[in-house]
């Protein structure tokens, strides 16, 4: 079982910052944020914090909760499940954008 907590932290190592820096140059505003009616201006520009901020979060949080206090029995469904709020993340953002 640990094997496939190494492999889920290495997969989420690999996912998490493709994911930060796809938030990162997606949700960026490139104009002026003057009228936030919508588009990545929209709620105080809460697209990017979700898609960029969030990643972060959730991957630390992850990592900790895979390896933190375990015995040497790491949770397996973390990184995995972990992985998966990632995509929410980004679908989510995408959605505020939209």
């Amino acid at each position: 079982m640990k094997r496939f907590a190494v492999l889920g932290t290495v997969l989420l190592c690999v996912v998490a910052p493709i994911a930060m820096v796809y938030g990162l140059m997606a949700f960026t505003p490139t104009g002026s944020c003057d009228y936030p009616v919508s588009g990545v201006c929209s709620y105080g520009r809460v697209p990017m914090i979700v898609a960029a901020g969030g990643t972060a979060l959730v991957w630390a949080g992850s990592a900790v909760l895979t390896w933190a206090g375990t015995r040497g029995r790491p949770r397996v469904y973390v990184p995995y499940a972990a992985i998966a709020v990632i995509a929410a993340l980004l679908v989510v953002a995408g959605r505020l954008a939209g």
